[in-house]
């Protein structure tokens, strides 16, 4: 929870993180999140969640279950960001064997694509976007 008023403090939307609870039970369900401008809406990557936590900054609405069915395993992916010049999202994986693409305008994940990472732990922690210059 207080990653979320952090990423809401962050983007200049003032939080109070005791709207941020009804997300069910459980720790370290997300780790890091993402602003996608193209749907003006925050999303975070599913650490041991099955879901990706989506929030509307404007509204404080939150869903964790339409990006769902990403498996009950713990430490899938840590850290997320937005690549503006394709509006996709992408998750590091860090026990998951790929990385996760989310589509914030259809609101589909795809965990396949960019796969065949290994069955190792603790890959990778964040990730980073770098627009062309």
């Amino acid at each position: 929870e207080l990653e979320y008023a952090a990423a809401l403090n962050a983007v200049g939307v003032a939080s109070d993180i005791t709207t941020s609870s009804g997300l069910g039970p459980g720790i370290g369900k997300w780790r890091g999140i993402a602003y996608a401008s193209s749907v003006d809406m925050l999303f975070a990557a599913p650490f041991n969640a099955d879901a990706v936590l989506t929030i509307n900054p404007r509204t404080n609405a939150r869903d964790n279950s339409t990006l769902g069915g990403l498996g009950t395993g713990g430490d899938k992916w840590s850290g997320i960001v937005y690549a503006s010049s394709v509006d996709l999202l992408y998750a590091a994986p860090n026990d998951a064997h790929a990385v996760l693409i989310v589509n914030p305008r259809t609101n589909v994940t795809d965990g396949t694509t960019l796969g065949g990472l290994g069955t190792g732990i603790l890959k990778w922690g964040s990730i980073a976007y770098a627009p062309s210059v």
